[in-house]
């Protein structure tokens, strides 16, 4: 198991399976991105210096060269839709059960305050999480509305 990295390769939350993330996002990958920031600059100047390394295919995501034939990068693409979606369902069950454990502990110090007698937590604490609540409604609200997108295309598929 590995913290999975986000798009900076930075380490999240996230665990994964290594020999999964390890096939499923070799470590070429995290090379191209790297040089391809680096040689960004020298891409911006004209020229197609990006391209001269590859035959006559797209590079992947994964930074393979992908076929040429449309056909094969269909079907290359279909291969790698269900691991995706597979990763996408376990993160929402992460986030499910995340906030039924904080459901669960605020309801406790609700409890716990009112049968110690105890004061509320200052007005500015109070905001201040209420403040990162709702950036994490927001993220799944607008996260629920990139599904519906992806709900749509997959009847299209």
């Amino acid at each position: 198991m590995v913290l999975a990295p986000d798009l900076n390769g930075e380490a999240t939350s996230f665990v994964a399976d290594k020999a999964w993330f390890d096939h499923l996002f070799p470590a070429e990958l995290g090379r191209a991105s790297r040089a391809g920031a680096s040689g960004s600059n020298a891409g911006d100047r004209g020229g197609d210096s990006g391209s001269t390394n590859q035959s006559d295919g797209a590079t992947t995501i994964h930074g393979q060269v992908s076929p040429s034939d449309p056909r094969d990068r269909l079907a290359e693409l279909r291969r790698e839709l269900p691991p995706r979606i597979e990763l996408a369902e376990c993160s929402y069950q992460r986030a499910v059960e995340a906030a039924n454990a904080l459901l669960v502990d605020f309801d406790g110090v609700s409890r716990l305050r009112s049968q110690l007698g105890e004061e509320p937590l200052p007005a500015d604490q109070r905001i201040q999480w209420m403040e990162r609540l709702a950036s994490a409604q927001k993220k799944a609200q607008d996260s629920a509305t990139v599904l519906s997108q992806v709900e749509t295309l997959i009847l299209q598929v």
